[in-house]
């Protein structure tokens, strides 16, 4: 049995989401040094009841099949990237997933594109920073992973930054 996965959040302003889709950078944004951040796996585990979550990773701390095994009990996803331009990797795996029902957060330059395409962009500035191609592709920026997380838990937290 499929189960539909949504969350709307219709801001006082008439900024409108109905998002489907969650779609993470790994490393640097969740994980640092290829250890999730504290707080953000009970974080990802609680979005997955509500969302359809993706973890996009170039696997470069040789952490996804450790995070895989940490997930195996979840319907969270991980895909590794290829090597090459994972800024467009991010981007097709996005327009597969449909950009307009998807969000998206990161931080490093191969998410500005995700970041700007995605309904909802959010970039983390985390103990490994951000690039200023993907703060200036967000809609939002947050200092850490586990506030970012929790404006998808708890969406009225979005209405004083989002709304117009």
């Amino acid at each position: 049995m499929i189960v539909e996965k949504n969350l709307v959040i219709d801001l006082p302003c008439g900024v409108f989401y109905d998002l489907a889709n969650l779609v993470l950078d790994l490393n640097g944004t969740l994980t640092v040094d290829g250890t999730f951040i504290d707080g953000v796996l009970e974080r990802l585990k609680e979005l997955s009841k509500i969302l359809n979550i993706y973890l996009l990773t170039a696997d470069t701390q040789q952490s996804a099949e450790h995070i895989s095994e940490t997930l195996k009990d979840t319907s969270i996803e991980i895909h590794k990237l290829e090597s090459g331009r994972g800024d467009i990797q991010k981007l097709h795996f996005l327009e597969k997933l449909g950009r307009e029902r998807t969000a998206a957060i990161g931080n490093g330059c191969n998410d500005a594109l995700l970041l700007k395409e995605a309904a909802l962009g959010v970039c983390v500035i985390g103990p490994e920073g951000a690039s200023v191609e993907a703060l200036l592709s967000s809609k939002a920026v947050f200092l850490n992973i586990c506030d970012a997380l929790d404006i998808f838990l708890k969406k009225n937290r979005m209405i004083a930054t989002l709304r117009k």
